[in-house]
């Protein structure tokens, strides 16, 4: 069975899209309005789907894009291996909050305040790693 890689990745870049507006409806009608327990199941949800889908398809996609050599040159690869490194980055810290949260379900305003700058710091990221998985796509695909 043949995999049409344009179809996934393009189904991967609506799916990503998706997330983000998922994450602004969490944002708007839960943690803007203190309502935690919408803001939590929509950044569950986010970070759940955004894992599998790094997981199951970014991964092996950018190993086998390795297998090629196509990280071999840096000028013409930077925004994909930054899109991967920055990638990674935000999932882990997501997982690792998100986990923190699940056990702390009290969520403690203490913990709030300290874990605040981190949820900016992961969203700034992956905001970044969006951005720069658009400029991948475009160039890789053509638009």
């Amino acid at each position: 069975m043949q995999i049409d890689l344009y179809t996934v990745a393009t189904s991967a870049l609506i799916i990503e899209v998706l997330l983000i507006i998922v994450l602004l409806i969490g944002w708007l009608y839960g943690a803007r309005r203190l309502e935690f327990r919408v803001h939590h199941r929509a950044v569950y949800s986010i970070v759940l789907v955004n894992s599998l889908l790094v997981g199951l398809w970014m991964i092996p996609q950018a190993i086998n894009l390795a297998s090629f050599g196509y990280f071999d040159d840096f000028s013409a690869s930077w925004h994909q291996i930054l899109h991967d490194t920055l990638g990674l980055i935000a999932v882990g810290l997501s997982i690792i909050v998100s986990v923190v949260f699940l056990i702390r379900r009290d969520m403690p305003l203490k913990l709030l305040k300290r874990t605040r700058p981190l949820m900016i710091l992961i969203l700034t990221l992956w905001i970044i790693t969006f951005a720069l998985g658009v400029l991948a796509y475009t160039i890789f695909w053509g638009g």
